[in-house]
């Protein structure tokens, strides 16, 4: 149930209403139970959604079973790593049981493990990837920080399940949510924030993401049959498509929290103007970024370990971030890519005193923030392509896939005439590769891309600007139903729903 869906409307205008009408001592009690209803709504069929329910139900109730324990008993820390496991194991039987079978498959080449996936078919339980790791942190966080009061099971419960975060993020820490409950009031400057989140949102996803989408999916489905300069634009255009969508989806989950009373993480901050792959990182996905950073970096050593250890470290964090991401070879690559990345900047800062933060030269920054954009644009073909041989054939053709390759292959093998006598019937160039079509749409999307990480830089005084203007904002949400009523295409998927 996305939020810029018909479904999601009718759901929000109905909860919105009522949740407002009632005290405030019941409105966390009715907040549990629309969040129980959306995840149901949300799956892919009712009977899913049930079925899923129970299973998480189950899982956040032996989750909290182990977070009593560890605020509670004489020896917490074989309870926290209960915890750990638990939702390790069950996110890798729902998310990674088909991809662990085919590397089996393919170091054994036993048809066993072939022949499996094949048999059970195992559905993938609704933001199953953000809820594990919210409860991972929680018991972790317990953990080392036991201080302040023990949360009740129906709190936790409606932590883990808190619909505007279910299916898109923010990844939530206790820290983010809980303090809200104290403040559960309406108030006019958060739901005129909300108001411009949603607008934001809304246009980024619809009006730039979503164009994107269709001009370069068939490129992305058949690499081989496009030229380099489809390539290289489907990369950039992949690049641009993947953070309008997810901030776009993650502004309007921060504006549905704020219609609610809740004030949630900011998830983006202009990360690609950034000049360096470590601000990248800070500043994309910035709960994931942390997470990992807490979860992960921080006990296997970080950098305390030593040069080459702080290297590996930074390597498998990525890595780990990219199988988050999806149980594919492709994941696995884009994750090792930025470590590598990530591991060259730090030696550069840590040999040659390299300064990887923005220059006082205006042009060097500019440079160094083209660069990264680059980067990214070509970390992007490992993340959206369809499989490792896709994967391949897009980088390989970013080099190769002149719009005459066949025809040249076919001259040197002295097998011109092929070309001729099919030509006579097809026309003069029977093996031209072919363009991305609508490519201008590209440059459009380039321009909203600019303008939204132009307003991530200046959010602050754009509100100081919109503040008492009321008509401004009622100006902005007309316009911005006219665009959409106008320019809108068909909606493409949540990229981070499947993860």
């Amino acid at each position: 149930m996305l939020f810029n869906s018909i479904l999601f409307l009718v759901f929000f205008s109905i909860v919105y209403s009522i949740y407002w009408i009632l005290p405030e001592r019941r409105r966390q009690d009715f907040l549990l139970l629309s969040s129980v209803a959306f995840y149901i709504l949300g799956s892919a069929t009712f009977l899913n959604g049930v079925v899923f329910f129970l299973h998480f139900l189950g899982i956040v109730l032996l989750n909290y079973l182990a977070y009593f324990k560890i605020r509670t008993s004489s020896r917490p820390k074989p309870w926290m790593i209960a915890a750990v496991l638990l939702n390790a194991i069950n996110l890798g039987f729902f998310k990674y049981f088909y991809f662990l079978n085919k590397i089996l498959f393919d170091l054994t080449g036993y048809p066993f493990f072939e022949e499996v996936p094949r048999i059970l078919k195992i559905s993938l339980p609704l933001a199953v990837s953000f809820y594990s790791f919210q409860m991972i942190a929680s018991a972790v966080d317990a953990y080392r920080k036991p201080e302040g009061e023990i949360i009740s099971l129906r709190k936790y419960l409606g932590f883990v399940i808190f619909f505007p975060v279910l299916i898109v993020g923010p990844i939530l820490r206790m820290r983010d949510f809980f303090p809200n409950l104290q403040n559960l009031h309406p108030d006019k400057d958060k739901l005129i924030r909300a108001s411009y989140l949603m607008i934001a949102g809304l246009v980024k996803k619809i009006l730039v993401a979503d164009p994107v989408s269709g001009v370069i999916a068939p490129v992305f489905s058949n690499p081989g049959q496009y030229d380099s300069i489809s390539l290289v634009a489907a990369a950039f255009g992949y690049a641009i498509q993947v953070y309008c969508d997810f901030s776009g989806l993650t502004d309007m989950a921060r504006a549905v929290g704020l219609a609610f009373g809740f004030e949630l993480p900011e998830n983006f901050n202009a990360p690609l103007f950034s000049p360096s792959g470590r601000e990248l990182w800070q500043r994309w996905h910035m709960t994931l970024s942390f997470w990992l950073r807490d979860y992960i970096y921080f006990p296997l050593g970080g950098s305390k370990k030593g040069e080459w250890r702080t290297y590996i470290n930074l390597i498998i964090t990525m890595t780990v971030g990219g199988i988050w991401h999806g149980a594919d070879y492709t994941f696995v690559t884009w994750g090792f890519y930025w470590g590598v990345i990530l591991a060259f900047e730090r030696f550069l800062v840590g040999r040659f005193g390299w300064d990887d933060q923005e220059s006082k030269n205006k042009f060097v920054t500019f440079l160094r923030v083209q660069l990264v954009f680059v980067l990214f644009s070509f970390s992007a073909i490992l993340f959206r392509a369809n499989s490792a041989t896709k994967m391949f054939q897009h980088v390989i053709g970013l080099f190769t896939n002149t719009p005459n390759l066949v025809s040249t292959y076919l001259v040197t093998l002295k097998l011109g005439w092929i070309e001729n006598s099919i030509g006579l019937v097809t026309g003069s160039s029977p093996f031209l590769l072919e363009s991305m079509k609508n490519m201008e749409k590209i440059a459009y999307s380039y321009l909203g891309f600019i303008v939204f990480h132009w307003i991530q830089t200046r959010k602050d005084l754009l509100m100081k600007f919109g503040k008492n203007k009321d008509w401004l904002l009622v100006l902005s949400g007309v316009a911005t139903i006219f665009a959409i009523a106008l320019l809108s295409e068909d909606s493409g998927a949540c990229i981070y729903c499947q993860f």
